[in-house]
């Protein structure tokens, strides 16, 4: 088996330390990059056979300001990727790929050789892990969503593994984040102190077996707690009544995980779990006025607390051995699989009681053939998908379940045109974004409209085309004001629009003190938008540093706007980078908080250069264009200065 650390012996062994010139040091074989494997157990990434690696190559690759080695594999595709993010010649990302897209990454953001963060991207997941003391194991989660917090406690449940479990509660500084009144915090301070124990209850029992496995999550959807509710400072994004369905040894089971709260990107839970339906100790936390568990109005039934009937208790049970025969199945062996997964999810939603749980099986079947085409091995799920929309359409079913179907299968076309070894990304590109515009142009309503108009918005102002973004941008804001991507949207427009204008820019800096940039007047200044585990932060810091010596002062200064997720992030960077003396903001919430809504920041890094009247000048400049447009508004104040009296 190939080690799974990424000690620097190993990486020297493998020739994959080094980024220097094979004058240097000698180049690396393909053969020898594959035998890397991620420092995560349980990551699937292309492996490709003996025969087949002896055909693979490496070689240096410029992507974008990052050198890295790149594995590819005959036909051109990737496998594997691994940068220096710093440009001091030493490899310290570690990317892995499934059908041309990296589901994971090990990466050592303190360059000392060793992993201490990783991600899964794609069909990998969207987890973020960190890992303080180096040594292999997750410390802490950065991101992570509700399905993948749920499928931890199973998995912690499976193994009777606390600190496992552990590192998914809510800690004292998170819930000091939440800004809850005294009485709610002390409320839900001791509920999470509960959950060690409950957990370990539960584990102890036996009752989840060394063999059970997570087979789906549920919960009635996620929403907003305005500020101000029950004495609140802040809003909150939660979800209530999260449940996870698994097959413990034969019996498939429901285990009842409570309510999540997002803080800073990851989800975190409040309670330990409990098996079946209607447990009292997981009573609903945010949408009840007392923390109680909340009451159904007449007439009403919660969809996460009902129990599965013996004829669903079967059906999940068949798709949970036909997921553990994927796991191992051979490739031509997997559309067949994934053909019999997707007719017991339509059985499923054929049988269930309420229209709400119909359309969820139903969402859950176009999700699993839409990846399942995307990584190749369902070959025939478009077709699916298209019988399917039929089927809705010819029901009458509701706008919403018919354009998550429709969208679902857009992108399954669009992944499995950009996975052909010969593709054209730009007309692939270019089609998909047409697609976006008829499917926006077709619908009106539904959560994907809301994320195409995202999408179309974001891709014309990739491409330039800021009339294009701000039309789309401006539909979300008015036909999806309470989509949670308003905010930035509206944002966006501003800084699209400000041109010639004033902006606001007010928090309180990471040094201490007040800033706002209303009081800036008389200078010209460069806004900074970036984030420490950007590949050119460094070099970008030492760029402004440069111009901030050169021209800082009564004429010139910066203000840096800092997306991380956490403050020790953008703490540890400055204390690092001593270069750094301009005033920093920073609030938490990363691309989601107001700092990044409030001028629609997607894309790191941003800059804004504003003259010494206040108003903006220029939106989005490159770095290493900023030191001939702040000469430019340099000059153009001297000479616009009136004469001496």
């Amino acid at each position: 088996m190939p080690s799974r650390t990424l000690g620097r012996s190993s990486l020297l062994a493998a020739g994959l330390l080094s980024l220097a010139s094979t004058v240097q040091a000698a180049a690396p074989t393909a053969e020898d990059a594959l035998k890397l494997a991620p420092v995560q157990p349980g990551i699937e990434y292309d492996i490709p056979p003996a025969a087949d690696a002896k055909n693979c190559k490496i070689n240096p690759e410029k992507i974008g300001k990052v050198t890295a080695w790149v594995v590819r594999d005959p036909n051109g595709v990737i496998l594997r990727q691994f940068s220096d993010s710093n440009g001091d010649n030493v490899v310290d990302t570690w990317s892995y790929y499934k059908n041309g897209l990296e589901v994971y990454r090990d990466g050592d953001l303190n360059f000392n050789g060793k992993a201490d963060q990783y991600r899964w991207f794609h069909t990998g997941g969207a987890r973020w892990g960190i890992d303080k003391n180096e040594d292999g194991k997750l410390d802490a989660w950065k991101q992570i969503s509700p399905e993948e917090a749920s499928e931890e406690v199973i998995a912690a449940l499976r193994t009777k593994d606390a600190t496992r479990f552990a590192r998914l509660l809510l800690t004292a500084d998170d819930v000091n984040k939440l800004g809850l009144s005294k009485e709610l915090n002390d409320k839900l301070t001791a509920r999470i102190a509960e959950a060690p124990k409950t957990f370990a209850k539960l584990a102890g029992e036996g009752k989840i077996d060394a063999k059970a496995e997570f087979a789906d999550f549920g919960g009635l959807r996620p929403g907003s707690v305005p500020a101000g509710t029950r004495g609140s400072t802040k809003d909150l994004t939660v979800y209530e009544d999260v449940w996870a369905m698994v097959l413990a040894g034969e019996q498939p089971q429901q285990v009842q995980i409570g309510s999540m709260v997002n803080v800073d990107g990851s989800w975190k839970l409040i309670d330990g779990p409990a098996l079946g339906g209607g447990n009292a100790a997981l009573a609903g936390f945010f949408y009840d006025s007392a923390g109680a568990q909340p009451q159904p109005q007449p007439g009403q039934e919660q969809l996460a607390g009902n129990e599965p009937t013996e004829e669903m208790q079967k059906l999940i049970e068949a798709i949970q051995k036909v997921d553990d025969e994927l796991a191992s199945a051979a490739e031509d062996k997997k559309p067949a699989l994934n053909t019999q997964r997707a007719d017991l999810l339509e059985q499923l939603a054929g049988i269930a009681k309420e229209p709400a749980e119909r359309e969820q099986w139903l969402q859950q079947m176009s999700d699993m053939i839409s990846f399942a085409v995307q990584d190749g091995s369902y070959p025939d799920g478009i077709e699916r998908l298209e019988k399917l929309e039929a089927k809705l359409a010819e029901e009458k079913a509701s706008d919403d379940l018919r354009t998550h179907v429709e969208f679902r299968r857009m992108q399954a076309a669009w992944g499995k045109a950009i996975a052909e070894p010969k593709a054209d990304y730009a007309k692939i590109q270019e089609a998909w974004l047409k697609q976006l515009e008829e499917f926006v142009d077709k619908h009106k309503t539904g959560d994907h409209v809301a994320e195409a108009l995202l999408q179309l918005s974001m891709a014309s102002e990739f491409n330039s085309d800021n009339e294009a973004a701000e039309k789309w941008y401006r539909r979300l804001v008015t036909d999806f004001a309470k989509s949670p991507n308003a905010a930035k949207a509206q944002g966006a427009i501003q800084r699209l629009t400000s041109t010639g204008k004033k902006i606001p820019l007010k928090g309180t800096a990471l040094q201490g003190g007040e800033v706002d940039l209303a009081q800036y007047g008389g200078k010209v200044v460069l806004i900074h938008y970036w984030s420490s585990s950007s590949p050119t932060a460094k070099t970008d810091a030492e760029t402004i540093a440069d111009l901030f010596k050169k021209y800082g002062g009564a004429k010139f200064d910066v203000i840096g706007v800092n997306l991380d997720y956490s403050k020790d992030e953008v703490t540890k960077f400055l204390a690092e980078n001593q270069n750094v003396r301009w005033k920093q903001l920073f609030e938490p919430g990363g691309f989601e908080s107001r700092l990044a809504n409030e001028m629609g920041i997607i894309t790191l890094p941003m800059t804004i250069l504003v003259d010494d009247k206040g108003d903006v000048v220029n939106t989005n400049l490159q770095i290493t264009e900023l030191e001939d447009e702040i000469k430019k508004l340099m000059e153009s104040r001297v000479a616009n200065a009136a004469p001496a009296k």
